[in-house]
């Protein structure tokens, strides 16, 4: 992931930094412009901090040295101000999610992830509150193609049906904290009878990424720093959309889908 922002770094590795790497990242966040120009001791000074701490900052955020964070960080796009206007203030923040959001996505990863969703026998999707709609709604996508699948958003029924999957079936655990006790639970369940688990989170080290045979990483939408913006599901759908058409580049996919979108059209006539 050596072609991350600074902030997508913080989002996968901000857990390794300590209070004191904190305040370093704290103050890059604060002021870009002006760490991306510092040099270290400019940057020690500032932060309160000593040259052991930076260099150990910069390794646990995955950069082999300063003048490589340094480098990268000045390369980046500086973030413009938000606008005033709501409207365009909402428009801003979706490119920058969706923006972020698609930095975190991998290929390879993306890959995985369909090629599970196109071997399973049977697919169960867990989410629960606004996860538990994006949860629907992948479900709907993925029966629309023709999968045998089905969305659990109670948490009883989600730990009664993991019980009963197997190696061929697949559970795709959608929460964004990667740390909701009920999912995990009923992903913890299905790993132990075998059933594989597919993820969609933000968090890189819970234990439902841990059991992850295949995950797709999120985007957060608290780097826009604005707590009045809480489309907490926008970076999942991304990566539903994703997931999506790829699998209707496949013909029977599309074939199935069409065919169910006929018959829901002539039904509503």
């Amino acid at each position: 992931m050596s072609h991350l922002s600074f902030q997508n770094r913080l989002q996968m590795f901000g857990h390794r930094l300590s209070k004191s790497e904190q305040k370093i990242a704290a103050y890059i966040v604060a002021h870009p412009k002006e760490a991306a120009s510092a040099g270290s001791q400019e940057l020690v000074k500032a932060v309160g901090t000593s040259n052991s701490t930076l260099t150990r900052f910069c390794q646990k955020l995955n950069y082999r040295n300063y003048i490589e964070f340094q480098t990268l960080l000045s390369s980046e796009k500086t973030p413009s101000r938000a606008p005033d206007y709501t409207l365009q203030k909402i428009s801003h923040y979706y490119g920058s999610v969706l923006s972020s959001a698609s930095e975190l996505a991998n290929t390879a990863d993306l890959d995985a992830f369909i090629s599970r969703v196109r071997q399973a026998n049977k697919i169960l999707i867990f989410g629960l509150g606004s996860s538990g709609l994006t949860a629907s709604e992948l479900n709907m996508r993925l029966v629309q193609m023709g999968f045998t699948s089905s969305a659990m958003t109670d948490t009883f029924l989600m730990r009664v049906q993991s019980s009963l999957f197997s190696p061929q079936d697949l559970v795709i655990a959608v929460s964004n904290s990667g740390e909701t006790p009920e999912v995990v639970g009923a992903c913890r369940i299905a790993k132990s009878v075998g059933a594989q688990i597919g993820v969609l989170t933000q968090n890189s080290q819970t234990e439902l990424a841990g059991m992850a045979d295949a995950i797709l990483y999120a985007g957060n939408i608290r780097q826009t720093g604005d707590p009045l913006f809480i489309n907490s599901q926008m970076p999942l759908m991304f990566l539903i959309d994703a997931i999506s058409y790829r699998l209707l580049e496949d013909d029977a996919c599309r074939e199935n889908r069409d065919r169910a979108l006929q018959i829901l059209f002539h039904r509503d006539l």
